[in-house]
């Protein structure tokens, strides 16, 4: 079969390795990823996104399958094939912020190895640290 497999994120140079888990917005007015970006949801089934780039800015590309080929497919099928659509004038983060009702990012540093990371406290950064001529004016 051509194409490549659509699998995890990678970089060529991982200094941060991570997971990150989305709970989609279910209230109004979010109309679904399929719709946001211009695919029918009659004819699309999104099976997944994913946010790139770097210092010049992020892509959104969405994974879609045909609604027959979706609806065809059972859960056990090893592949269903997927077109990857790039798409093009918006802003990745505020459609990520516009779907979700709760996100979370994890990343670790790659020298922490299989070690694991025990939190035995909590705390905040100190406001000082966080000067406007620094980051911009911070709101209390």
């Amino acid at each position: 079969m051509d194409g490549e497999v659509w699998g995890e994120a990678s970089v060529t140079f991982p200094d941060w390795k991570g997971t990150a888990q989305l709970d989609e917005r279910m209230t109004v007015p979010w109309e679904g990823l399929a719709q946001t970006v211009g695919l029918d949801p009659d004819q699309w089934q999104v099976v997944g996104f994913s946010i790139g780039g770097g210092e010049h800015g992020y892509d959104l590309k969405v994974v879609a399958t045909p609604r027959d080929v979706w609806e065809k497919s059972k859960a056990d099928d090893a592949e269903i094939e997927v077109t990857e659509f790039l798409v093009h004038d918006v802003d990745p983060l505020a459609i990520l912020q516009r779907m979700t009702h709760v996100f979370e990012l994890k990343m670790y540093i790659r020298g922490l190895g299989r070690r694991q990371a025990r939190v035995r406290a909590l705390s905040d950064l100190p406001n000082e640290l966080f000067v406007d001529e620094n980051f911009g004016p911070q709101e209390d």
